[in-house]
């Protein structure tokens, strides 16, 4: 059922008798409930105890291993060197000092990356091996800077850089060596030319 509120009724002067009425009804309906049945008796509701389960949880057992204990320190003892073969005393023939091709006059050289057609190997010497660094059983490397001329032949010996055992006879063997003649400018040039030589007995 609904209700219409009437817009002429005041709220604030019916709640005190609101109240009031439903007070002594809520009391009223108390003392009613204690006559018919004077011993009621209410009993507070107990919370049922519920089982509390336990699991436990089989641990395995550990083993604490301490690290084993280092290795002892072997002591070296030291051993004599024994020898097996006697020890050769070669000496080395005095240093070569390359006199070979002087320059009369100055010739203005190019440098090998200068030129636009380096010259070209046309006939290689190879040095004979020194009796003397063959019996000392000595091997090496040896370059010898050269100017090659306008006619690609060697026509100076600047140095000689590696073992002074092989130096005469590189000196030897480079101004033997031909090329064909640089060019630079459509015309042939004095170049300088690093010649490698590489001494390994067999």
């Amino acid at each position: 059922m609904i209700r219409l509120k009437s817009k002429d009724a005041d709220l604030k002067r019916t709640y005190a008798r609101d109240l009031w009425a439903s007070v002594g009804f809520a009391v009223l309906l108390l003392v009613a409930v204690v006559v018919i049945d004077p011993q009621i008796a209410f009993d507070a509701s107990r919370p049922v105890d519920q089982p509390v389960i336990i699991e436990l949880e089989l641990v395995p057992e550990t083993e604490m291993r301490l690290p084993l204990p280092p290795p002892p320190v072997r002591r070296i003892e030291p051993v004599a060197y024994v020898r097996t073969r006697p020890v050769r005393e070669h000496k080395l023939p005095p240093p070569v000092v390359v006199t070979e091709f002087p320059l009369e006059e100055e010739v203005e050289a190019a440098e090998l990356w200068m030129v636009e057609q380096p010259p070209r190997v046309l006939k290689r010497v190879l040095p004979a091996y020194p009796d003397s660094a063959r019996r000392a059983q000595v091997e090496g490397k040896v370059f010898a800077r050269v100017l090659v001329g306008r006619k690609g032949r060697v026509e100076h010996i600047d140095r000689i850089e590696g073992p002074q055992v092989f130096q005469r006879a590189v000196a030897q063997a480079a101004k033997a060596w031909e090329f064909s003649p640089a060019v630079q400018n459509d015309r042939a040039v004095p170049v300088w030319v690093s010649l490698p030589f590489v001494f390994e007995l067999e």
